[in-house]
């Protein structure tokens, strides 16, 4: 008898178990208490969420296995590989809604509220918001001071202390009262460049289409869409700038580096810097690429210097005055030592990896899978390993993993946050590889060999865009309900009808903290404090404003 060995769509179909396997086997244990040295968000989001997604998306990868010979799934394919632009501008459409319905047009960590509140001023023609001296620990919590917003508190001026560029991109949709279609855009330019950047890269326009497909049937990619977190800017500019860099010119450089800059000041310029280093590696050490270079900093000297330094001078000037000259820029160090400076405060935040980081970086893969299309890490390393002779296969693919070690050196789990955000920004080269692994295999039809492997993929796809994505939309959903259940007024939206001020009891919810967010001027109801109305605050600075309900969770107040 003669031993036939698995097609390719069965060793895929195994490989998708055993996955899926080892992930719940990872992510079992008690929900909660978070162990010592997690926070409880990360831990309560990876317990409670992910899960479910994984039980189905093994059970995704079966029914495409079941189905692999139908071929239901190649109208999708073809039509994204014909008419991107149609796909991305209807994705807007659907990404628009997803951030209105589900993530309530509103930012829901301090993350995004930090960028919000930024572009919130910028939108008003401001540099920083203004708000009273007497109320600044009741309007920003203590806590939250300097680590997402910076305040001077002899003049109640604030600011950000993330950098700005994505405020910025984030102020005209602002002034327009439409911040929430910010990153619903830059999807779907991202979805234009990752289709570009496959074809590119595999010289086939229908690995641009899985490309484009797989990166929407992925839940990381979909939500982090609707949300307000920077992470979607950072895909987009590494995206282009790897677009850039692949087939290198002097003016493609110069231009990457532009890409560059803005990308290193979006909100902090870990993401982009730990993606950029392999590449500015691979030029340098080719030959006669010493004007790519000298383009390449030239674009990145452009904005980065001037946006980044400036900034960071405008932060410190901010925190240490005690009048309005804060919103005048006058440095007390030269350009030079203000560099060293900066590198300084950003070298500070590395520390030697940890047992707790090593744990938290390999639960970060669990959401990795739990958090992408069925089978698309299995396709991912499949394609490395077939394209893998490629020079710039290897080099995105250094990139996704410099950007994992580099955060191995820094302590935090990442908190708040949907799939693996401190891999987001490189997160597309796993559907680009995944596209190469389909289109670098012939289509043969012969048992033991190709068999069906194209099908299931396609299945994968089809089912993940429909399913995986409901289903953790249907979690964001219900979590950003309970969240801003918590406080009454604001689940309802009822404070936001009439001038009103809402105070939060944060010490009996979840992250109720979070909830205090403020216009930067003071100019949108509601205005949400800490604590309770005490020692006549309400009548020193609302008055005429009358209780309407109060409990557990804080006071409601509205103007008569």
């Amino acid at each position: 008898m003669t031993l036939r060995l698995p097609d390719r769509a069965s060793w895929f179909l195994l490989w998708c178990l055993l996955g899926a396997g080892a992930v719940q086997l990872y992510l079992a244990g008690p929900l909660q208490p978070a162990p010592s040295g997690f926070s409880a968000i990360f831990w309560y989001l990876l317990k409670s969420l992910d899960p479910a997604s994984n039980v189905l998306l093994l059970v995704l990868a079966v029914v495409a296995f079941a189905l692999r010979d139908r071929p239901g799934w190649q109208p999708v394919l073809r039509f994204a590989g014909s008419r991107p632009l149609a796909v991305a501008t209807a994705v807007f459409v659907l990404l628009s809604l997803g951030a209105l319905l589900a993530y309530r047009g509103r930012p829901l960590s301090m993350d995004e509220y930090s960028a919000v509140f930024q572009a919130k001023a910028f939108a008003a023609g401001r540099l920083s918001g203004e708000l009273p001296v007497e109320l600044l620990d009741r309007l920003v919590p203590r806590g939250f001071q300097g680590l997402f917003i910076t305040v001077s508190r002899a003049t109640g001026e604030a600011a950000s202390t993330y950098w700005p560029t994505f405020s910025l991109l984030l102020a005209p949709f602002e002034r327009f009262g439409a911040s929430w279609a910010l990153n619903p855009v830059l999807g779907s330019l991202s979805l234009l460049a990752i289709h570009r950047l496959a074809k590119r890269v595999s010289g086939s326009q229908e690995a641009g289409a899985w490309a484009m497909l797989f990166t929407l049937a992925s839940p990381a990619f979909v939500v982090n869409a609707m949300s307000y977190y920077a992470m979607t800017a950072h895909l987009l500019a590494n995206a282009v700038f790897a677009l850039l860099l692949v087939d290198a010119t002097p003016r493609r450089a110069l231009a990457a580096g532009f890409v560059g800059a803005l990308a290193l000041t979006l909100h902090n310029p870990l993401p982009h810097l730990l993606f950029a280093v392999p590449f500015i590696v691979w030029l340098a050490a080719r030959g006669g690429s010493l004007r790519l270079l000298a383009c390449l900093a030239v674009g990145y000297l452009s904005v980065g210097l001037s946006v980044g330094l400036g900034w960071k001078m405008f932060l410190k000037a901010l925190a240490s005055a005690d009048s309005g000259a804060a919103q005048a820029i006058v440095p007390s160090q030269g350009a030079a030592a203000g560099i060293v400076k900066l590198a300084a405060d950003q070298l500070a935040i590395f520390a030697p990896p940890t047992l707790q980081v090593l744990q938290a970086r390999i639960y970060g893969l669990t959401k990795l899978w739990t958090w992408a299309a069925a089978g698309l890490v299995v396709l991912a390393l499949w394609g490395y390993w077939l394209t893998r002779h490629r020079t710039e296969v290897r080099v995105l693919a250094l990139a996704l993993v410099a950007t994992f070690v580099g955060y191995l050196f820094i302590r935090f789990d990442q908190g708040h946050g949907w799939g693996f955000r401190y891999l987001h920004s490189a997160w597309f080269v796993l559907p680009l590889l995944a596209a190469l692994a389909l289109t670098a295999m012939p289509r043969d039809k012969l048992p033991g060999s190709n068999a069906g492997l194209h099908g299931m993929a396609g299945w994968c796809l089809v089912l993940s865009l429909v399913l995986a994505n409901a289903l953790r939309i249907f979690q964001v959903d219900t979590f950003v309900r309970a969240h801003l259940g918590q406080v009454p007024p604001l689940a309802s939206g009822e404070a936001a009808r009439v001038p009103s001020v809402v105070f939060v009891d944060a010490s009996r919810g979840f992250y109720a903290y979070d909830l205090v967010q403020n216009h930067p001027l003071l100019r949108e109801s509601p205005v949400v404090m800490l604590g309770r109305d005490s020692d006549g605050l309400m009548a020193r600075h609302f008055p005429g404003y009358v209780r309407v309900a109060s409990g557990q969770w804080g006071e409601h107040w509205v103007k008569k």
